[in-house]
């Protein structure tokens, strides 16, 4: 079936208003990851600034990836940087609550920490992976800028799952190692 086309509008857009996007963009993530880094610490508390210094780690990588293999941030790589600290703090927030319910049945901080790592593992391995695989799909089919968004949220991803895992719990073990056997866990 043959259909007409009839132009209603059309505009021209320059370069400068592509700039200014990616620049509303940045200051925007900014103004978010301070947001989100001020409310895990005010509601973890010291824990808190083991979940911005894990999710400040997450972003270190993925940049100094990105800048290592050359890549231009665009306003959809900015999309899979903005979800990949929101999956950052989804896994800290996963393993915090575990952590805490296990303080609550009575457990010591060392063993709280333990199980609920262990707890909190395989949903945030599930997560990622899902979410990797989604990526993969964008990345096969998509063009341009939805292939960039791909890649950047599977390095993003990837990278989360080492801070929010292992660096966070060495944190916390190196935080139980210095505290006093009778003290409470900061969470």
């Amino acid at each position: 079936m043959p259909a007409s086309i009839k132009y209603l509008e059309e505009r021209t857009v320059g370069p400068s208003l592509g700039a200014d996007s990616i620049r509303e963009g940045v200051r925007a993530s900014i103004g978010s990851i301070i947001v989100v880094m001020i409310f895990l610490v005010i509601y973890y508390r010291l824990s808190g600034v083991n979940a911005v210094v894990a999710l400040a780690l997450n972003l270190l990588i993925l940049l100094a990836f990105m800048a290592y293999a050359g890549a231009v941030l665009t306003l959809p790589g900015i999309a899979g940087v903005i979800l990949t600290i929101g999956m950052g703090v989804d896994s800290n927030v996963l393993v915090f609550e575990r952590i805490r319910e296990e303080l609550r049945s009575g457990k010591a901080p060392a063993s709280a920490v333990a199980v609920g790592f262990d707890r909190a593992f395989l949903t945030i391995i599930d997560t990622h992976v899902t979410t990797i695989v989604s990526a993969v799909f964008l990345f096969l089919f998509g063009t341009g800028p939805v292939r960039g968004f791909a890649v950047t949220l599977v390095i993003g991803l990837l990278s989360n799952v080492f801070t929010s895992i292992y660096v966070s719990r060495a944190i916390f073990d190196w935080h139980l190692s210095r505290m006093d056997r009778q003290a409470g866990l900061s969470i």
